[in-house]
């Protein structure tokens, strides 16, 4: 069934706020892609974006680039830059800041376009519903499908090449590795300009390495110096309490002595030769 139309000329159909254009990927193309387009408004100010010179364009087909936008809207007026996000959002993503011209991303769905003057955003919201527009040109092609999976297979790195690369970065990591252990060692024991030594691996308190057995051994340690510093008897009925079992275990082992020495008396006997 066919969208309601509201706010329908001759040329121009909007839906809901929305300006509705109907694209080509190329001139081989049978099928039409439809997008939606109105002014971008945001309570964010921001530097990116202008407000009343910024358009925003959704359902940006796959594989679609910032050439391809630039083709689509250029006969509304100069565009400074173009933004393309995987989503609408009130500030520029980091990733759209940094996206090359010729950089293609599959998830988009948003594009952001400023145009110089408010005028662009105007015309481009004016654009005729009825005429087909295409997306690519011999100056901007646009790449999908079945030939854009084949354009990735074969921008494949080569295995070799990125172990050699990989092998150079690692002896590019390990000699910068050496030279600051070298470093250091020269600098032990050496004060730097407030008098103060630097303490490193390579002294004579070298340390311990961070093993999960070193760790154990440092907890052990840490709980026996705690159970030795904890407080007893922290209350006084405790340390009375204590106190008392302490004394009875006093009288308890006297008397038990007591009882040793008299039986030795008894049990001695008198041997003159």
């Amino acid at each position: 069934m066919a969208p309601e139309r509201k706010n329908e000329t001759r040329s121009n159909l909007v839906i809901q706020g929305y300006s509705v254009l109907q694209v080509k990927a190329s001139e081989r193309s049978r099928a039409c892609h439809y997008l939606y387009l109105k002014e971008h408004f945001s309570p964010h100010q921001t530097t990116e974006w202008p407000q009343g010179r910024t358009l925003e364009v959704h359902n940006i087909p796959p594989y679609c680039t910032q050439d391809n936008v630039r083709k689509l809207f250029k006969e509304c007026g100069e565009i400074m830059r173009i933004y393309l996000q995987p989503k609408p959002t009130a500030m520029p993503l980091k990733a759209s800041l940094i996206l090359s011209s010729d950089k293609q991303i599959k998830n988009v769905t948003v594009a952001y376009v400023v145009f110089r003057k408010a005028g662009g955003v105007k015309n481009a919201c004016k654009l005729a519903f009825d005429t087909e527009r295409l997306l690519s040109d011999k100056d901007a092609p646009l790449v999908s499908g079945l030939r854009a999976y084949i354009s990735e297979y074969k921008a494949i790195p080569d295995v070799k090449a990125m172990e050699e690369q990989a092998e150079a970065y690692l002896a590019e990591y390990y000699k910068r590795k050496d030279e600051e252990v070298k470093r250091e060692k020269e600098m032990e024991g050496v004060p730097d300009e407030d008098g103060f030594i630097k303490v490193t691996r390579y002294g004579k308190n070298k340390g311990s390495k961070r093993t999960e057995e070193n760790e154990r051994k440092a907890k052990e340690k840490m709980r026996m110096k705690k159970k030795k510093t904890e407080l007893k008897d922290f209350y006084t009925s405790q340390f009375r309490e204590t106190k008392r079992q302490h004394i009875l275990e006093l009288q308890a082992k006297f008397e038990e002595d007591k009882k040793k020495i008299k039986d030795m008396k008894a049990a001695r006997k008198f041997r003159p030769y």
